[in-house]
């Protein structure tokens, strides 16, 4: 198991300067439809509802050092639904990397007559924690792969985002800042974060008075790094339901469910399956999520907002 942790710390080291996706540079999640703000800054305030969100991510079970990742978010909108406030706290571990990211967000929403026009903007930092003490390493000396390493990464963001009753769009560079991961001498210790851009986009359409259709899309790009895609589709039933399914170009297949509990909560729940190599040692990817929503008095005064955004 040592060696194969030592092996995921390489790997982990090598992603943060080449990795697609959110990689494990940047927590992967499955359900972000549900939870915007941790792609979008602008995103904040959009349910005019205070709303919290608990995501716990189990990724590649049955691989050892594999990925896990906690998140908590939360968001609401004041001054007259004008100003949108939130924060997302995350704890991602891999391997024997522990990345805390703390960040808070701020955005300014615009009316028109058929929807809203938010800009956001986000800052905070990434705390990196690598304990080299727990690999079984060939040479003790090795001034890389030894001791403790503890990095601080502050970093800033914007996005813009636009919603109404049934279509809504996003464009978002969350992270400006290509920090350097590790410092040294040669080229694993000289990872740097690779700035990522995402572009969110999807409808909702009738199908019936109790049921909808939504298509949605995500595009990801990462400097030095190749397009990613994925496509998106969810039923959703009453306002209450929603299956979904998902296909992520060239790694995996996702299938997801989320339940409106009563007026406050929701809960959700996604499988990933693994197309990639990993899949062969995998057994695929687990996420929870649960959501509170509730009206503050005096601050918030709408009506609860549509599960599906």
């Amino acid at each position: 198991m040592k060696l194969l942790l030592r092996s995921f710390s390489i790997v982990f080291i090598l992603v943060f300067g080449s990795q697609i996706s959110f990689g494990q540079q940047r927590p992967v999640y499955s359900q972000y439809l549900f939870n915007a703000l941790a792609i979008n800054p602008a995103f904040a305030g959009s349910q005019d509802q205070f709303s919290s969100t608990a995501i716990y991510r189990d990724q590649w079970v049955n691989f050892p050092g594999a990925p896990t990742i906690q998140t908590l978010s939360a968001n609401t909108a004041f001054a007259k639904k004008k100003i949108g406030v939130g924060f997302v706290l995350s704890n991602d571990q891999v391997g024997v990397h522990n990345n805390v990211g703390l960040y808070l967000s701020y955005a300014y929403r615009i009316r028109f007559q058929r929807g809203v026009l938010a800009m956001g903007l986000q800052a905070g930092f990434n705390n990196l924690k690598s304990d080299f003490s727990e690999l079984n390493i060939k040479d003790l000396n090795d001034p890389n792969l030894s001791g403790i390493f503890n990095k601080f990464n502050p970093n800033f963001g914007t996005g813009v985002f636009y919603v109404n009753d049934v279509f809504y769009a996003g464009v978002s560079i969350p992270y400006l800042l290509n920090n350097k991961v590790f410092q040294g001498d040669d080229f694993l210790t000289q990872a740097r974060e690779r700035r990522n851009y995402f572009i969110t986009a999807g409808r909702v359409f009738d199908l019936n008075e109790d049921m909808q259709i939504k298509p949605s899309t995500l595009v990801r790009m990462q400097e030095q790094a190749p397009l990613g895609v994925d496509l998106n589709l969810q039923l959703i039933f009453r306002q209450i339901i929603s299956l979904g399914s998902s296909y992520r170009f060239g790694d995996s297949m996702i299938f997801n469910f989320e339940l409106q509990m009563n007026e406050n909560f929701r809960i959700g729940y996604a499988y990933e399956w693994t197309l990639s190599a990993i899949g062969d040692f995998s057994r695929g990817s687990h996420e929870v999520m649960i959501n509170y929503r509730f009206d503050i008095p005096g601050l918030n005064r709408s009506i609860e907002c549509p599960t599906f955004f």
